[in-house]
């Protein structure tokens, strides 16, 4: 017998248990995060961030194609477009995957979010953090994550 599948066409009560996670700050206020994997030779890193309610990113640029699968809340983005920002708001189970060269704050409407990312980079750079001005503040490369989760998760280390 084959499990149900995920109607993602109603996403009402999809909630995802980390109760259990061993979260850590992440950038800004508000934000955690935990690494799930990183391999430096493919070039790819997954991580769930949580985003208290209310909480957001700072501004960054998507250097890599990203895998988006909300667990927990509702992803807010207010993505950067000519000029103007244009909010995107993604319900409990919605998947996206895209995202290269994107500039845009993520985080949490006003409940707690939860949210799982993939990332997948043609090179080092995985995102680039900005100014309020949107000039780069710093790369964040596969070497940044895999460091972050040898010293904070060194027992899921392979």
């Amino acid at each position: 017998m084959s499990a149900p599948a995920l109607n993602i066409a109603d996403k009402s009560g999809f909630k995802y248990d980390t109760s259990k996670i061993e979260w850590h700050k992440f950038f800004t206020p508000g934000t955690f995060y935990r690494i799930l994997n990183v391999d430096v030779a493919a070039r790819t890193a997954d991580m769930l961030v949580k985003f208290e309610a209310e909480g957001e990113c700072m501004y960054h640029r998507h250097g890599c194609a990203t895998t988006t699968l909300v667990l927990e809340g509702e992803l807010r983005v207010r993505e950067q477009l000519n000029g103007g920002e244009v909010l995107k708001v993604k319900p409990a189970g919605s998947y996206s995957h895209g995202g290269f060269g994107e500039v845009h704050i993520e985080g949490a409407g006003h409940e707690q979010a939860i949210i799982f990312f993939g990332m997948r980079s043609d090179t080092d750079v995985i995102y680039e953090l900005l100014n309020n001005d949107l000039s780069l503040k710093r790369a964040v490369t596969v070497a940044d994550f895999h460091h972050d989760w040898v010293t904070k998760w060194p027992g899921d280390v392979k």
